[in-house]
């Protein structure tokens, strides 16, 4: 699937109905121990954090993410808003939906090769789906899965087509401004 915005109007991929359901199921492999995550991780050239509880604790290891993707936020309290070594950058994403705008910027920093942080106005849940298709074949992506642990996700081309088959599911419509 390629996706591209020839126009300068931001489109929006939100999430409706079932696929909420699909997306709560965690699509790697989930860790309940913070060690078996450090060393499953840590076999991998490029780690790609999505929220702030994991992003979080990869730091306090001294582990810094090739991408960090953070609101800032979890369950309503502040909680990270940068991260050393990392360029931010600022961006809105609504809950329930995935900018277009977004997307294309976080292709364009695994394209690049360059360490940064999204710091997300909004949420940043789904954004695993982009990292996930644009991350590069055998790049890590860590995500929290709430009140269980946190789940390690290989980019291989069976997870890119898993992630694609999802966002076809998603409607698309012009963003608010």
């Amino acid at each position: 699937m390629e996706i591209c915005n020839q126009s300068k109007v931001d489109i929006c991929f939100v999430v409706q109905g079932k696929v909420r359901e699909e997306l709560r199921r965690p699509y790697g492999i989930l860790f309940t121990r913070k060690d078996n995550l450090i060393s499953f991780i840590l076999m991998f050239k490029r780690i790609i954090s999505v929220g702030d509880v994991v992003t979080s604790y990869l730091v306090k290891e001294g582990i810094i993410p090739f991408l960090s993707i953070i609101d800032g936020k979890t369950k309503r309290q502040v909680y990270v808003n940068n991260i050393a070594d990392s360029k931010t950058i600022h961006l809105r994403n609504e809950p329930g939906v995935i900018r277009l705008s977004v997307m294309e910027r976080i292709r364009k920093i695994l394209d690049d090769n360059k360490k940064s942080t999204l710091l997300i106005d909004g949420e940043e849940d789904l954004l695993v789906i982009p990292a996930v298709m644009y991350g590069h074949i055998d790049d890590v992506i860590v995500y929290g899965q709430p009140n269980v642990g946190a789940v390690g996700l290989e980019v291989s081309d069976i997870m890119r087509w898993r992630v694609k088959d999802l966002l076809s599911k998603f409607i698309v419509k012009k963003c608010n401004e």
